[in-house]
């Protein structure tokens, strides 16, 4: 998604942003929901002691209010992190982020890749004692489709599932999907093509079962409060308040009951970081995100823990304007600017300069990850040729304009866009004008192609580099820039119909070095990371780094 730090995607949007922040819809107003007393989720109590209900519990900070807990229409982090947590799919993310059987006990692929058949475990049940079946993940995923109910998220359905395009557009039957539950312990879904990634897909939140009957039952009230939910997952809500926090407790008929350790999890939402912190000190949180004012003093720490996510972060330069199509002025815009100082001094996140477009960890050929695989595709920092390639343009441009640089309207994206109109002026002699505006407003000026530079941020869907690669197709609506290239869209297109993976990675390769290193179409910025203060009596601690978030599930409480 195009993405600022502290606002909501639009549908247009779905992943252009950052990770847990890609979701905080008007981050800034939710002032007044940090400072909470416990009446709204329960009694906290620091990691490893007893609290109000016996056993291990743990006190968390979500940072933002929960939005939507239908999993077949919600889009936010914060309500994904409390519905992945409660819920279960066929399979689910393990602590290295790789697919692991959960509601489905196995699955058998066939031999062109296309039809999966998963079996279910014995003895699966809801939270009011139901038998989960494989109607319940049809149902769901129909749901999601169908054009009179479905999400923003559809499209991670049907563009993979045989027939659900046409049918999520209106132009299709639902006989024509390919999905079918022939009894209730076996589901089978067939493909449009080979995709190696789709497995970990069914641990995404879209992918998640619902049961009909209840659904219907519940109509209107359906995920507005902690009984207008069946839960399948590790955890059961007992208490729910989208703007103040909810309780999870430990559900005992999960599957896999035997394995989850922390019995109760007391969610508040505090989105202001004094406070978060002072909470943590206070030993009233046992987790929450801290950004860069914080990470120098408690780096070095027992309770500092940091990740890079599958994220990247990348300058726009809009196509429409004859300055930004001249090659050498691009090229002169990617090596302008000192990648290591925005990501270790600016940001000091854990985040980590980008050599290249597609994030460090994302699959690649073999054992090898897609970066391991392709190395460095962007320029060194050098402020010298980047002048040299600055006034080469634009003395075949004929004009060296005011640039306005469109920016997010958060404390973050406002260092970040200072520290690039200095480092544009100082390095190339370029006239750069800031031009902050709120999220929303920020995403109808890409799209409605009103702005000159930009920078957008993706969020991975899946494990896999066509992710990120495809926003850049001529045809792809997330293509705001307006990039164009005949040979690219070959390369991205080809691969998605590929089915031997090393010639398909072999495309995927040569996408990225026609986008950033051939055409210089953009110029990536960082890969995002995120630091927590967490107690150091929970071991484990898992943070998904794509597809999903917290997942209490793995985690263990000493003490």
């Amino acid at each position: 998604m195009v993405g600022t730090h502290d606002e909501m995607v639009e549908p247009v949007a779905r992943r252009l942003i950052s990770r847990r922040d890609f979701l905080k819809a008007g981050g800034a107003g939710l002032a007044g929901a940090a400072l909470l007393g416990t009446a709204g989720c329960g009694v906290f109590s620091q990691a490893g002691q007893q609290g109000g209900g016996g056993g291990k519990a743990i006190g968390l900070n979500l940072g933002d209010s929960i939005r939507d807990l239908n999993s077949t229409t919600t889009t936010d982090s914060a309500s994904t992190d409390i519905l992945l947590n409660v819920m279960d799919g066929l399979y689910r993310l393990d602590p290295n982020q790789r697919p692991v059987p959960a509601q489905a006990e196995g699955v058998e692929i066939s031999d062109d890749q296309l039809t999966y058949t998963f079996t279910l475990r014995d003895g699966l049940k809801w939270s009011n004692g139901d038998p989960v079946t494989s109607q319940d993940f049809k149902y769901a995923w129909f749901r999601a489709l169908d054009p009179d109910t479905a999400g923003q998220y559809a499209y991670i359905i049907a563009q993979f599932v045989k027939g659900a395009t046409e049918f999520n557009a209106g132009d299709g039957s639902a006989e024509d999907v390919a999905i079918e539950a022939p009894d209730d312990k076996t589901l089978r879904v067939t493909l449009e093509s080979p995709s190696p990634f789709w497995l970990g897909l069914t641990a995404f939140h879209t992918y998640l079962p619902q049961k009909q009957s209840f659904v219907e039952e519940q109509s209107e009230k359906y995920a507005q409060n902690a009984d207008g939910l069946l839960y399948n997952g590790p955890y059961v809500l007992t208490k729910f308040d989208p703007t103040a926090g909810v309780t999870m407790r430990k559900n005992g008929d999960y599957w896999d009951a035997g394995n989850v350790d922390i019995e109760r999890v007391d969610v508040r939402i505090v989105s202001e970081l004094n406070t978060a912190v002072n909470l943590y000190e206070s030993g009233e949180l046992d987790e929450t995100e801290i950004d860069s004012q914080y990470v120098d003093e408690y780096r070095g720490t027992p309770d500092f823990w940091s990740q890079t996510y599958f994220t990247n972060f990348y300058l726009v330069f809009n196509y429409r304007l004859p300055f930004f199509r001249n090659e050498n002025i691009r090229r002169a815009f990617q090596m302008g600017f000192d990648r290591e100082s925005l990501a270790n001094e600016i940001l000091n996140n854990g985040s980590e300069a980008a050599p290249g477009y597609v994030p460090e960890g994302i699959a690649g050929p073999g054992d090898q990850t897609f970066r391991e695989a392709l190395g460095p595709t962007m320029p060194e920092f050098d402020p010298r040729e980047a002048k040299e390639y600055f006034q080469k343009g634009i003395e075949e441009v004929g004009e060296n304009p005011p640039i306005e640089l469109l920016a997010y309207d958060d404390s973050t994206a406002r260092d970040i866009a200072t520290f690039l109109q200095a480092q544009f002026e100082d390095n190339l002699g370029a006239k750069i004008n800031v031009k902050v505006q709120p999220f929303d407003r920020k995403l109808e000026l890409e799209s409605n192609g009103e702005f000159q530079l930009s920078w957008q941020g993706w969020i991975a869907d899946y494990n896999d580099p066509i992710n990120f690669l495809e926003l850049w197709e001529s045809d792809n609506s997330f293509n705001t820039q307006k990039y164009e290239s005949e040979r690219y869209d070959r390369l991205v297109k080809g691969a998605r119909a590929e089915p031997d993976s090393a010639r398909r990675m072999d495309m995927l390769l040569e996408a990225e070095r026609v986008l950033v290193e051939e055409d210089a179409a953009t110029a990536p910025m960082y890969f995002e990371g995120e630091a927590h203060l967490v107690r150091p009596a929970i071991k484990n601690f898992v943070d998904h780094q794509y597809g999903a978030g917290i997942d209490v599930k793995w985690w263990r409480l000493e003490g």
